[in-house]
């Protein structure tokens, strides 16, 4: 396997990762605030995160010098992997926290 194949589908996973540790500290505040404030946060955050990601990987994909499968595969096996850890961990926060009783703050 060539290095550049293989730069490349790091390169594509690095990204992904760090949408998933942007997701992941998003979560965090989320779960911290009210519930309207939750869903403001978590959605906002999930659409500003896929618009840079979008973007960032347009521009990889236009102007550098990447194997294209490779960066795009690794990619999405780290975006898939770190979308499922989202939702498991956001998951376990909330039942957690319905567990001890907390409801987050008002709904209004």
């Amino acid at each position: 396997m060539s290095d550049g194949i293989v730069i490349s589908a790091f390169a594509g996973a690095a990204l992904a990762a760090l949408y998933s540790v942007a997701a992941l500290g998003l979560g965090k505040i989320a779960m911290r605030s009210s519930r309207r404030n939750f869903m403001m946060i978590v959605m906002g955050g999930m659409m500003a995160r896929l618009f840079v990601a979008i973007i960032i990987l347009t521009l990889a994909l236009l102007f550098a010098p990447v194997h294209k499968v490779a960066f795009l595969l690794g990619f999405f096996v780290i975006f898939v992997i770190g979308l499922t850890l989202e939702i498991l961990t956001l998951h376990r926060q909330q039942l957690s926290k319905e567990e001890a009783g907390i409801t987050g703050g008002s709904t209004e």
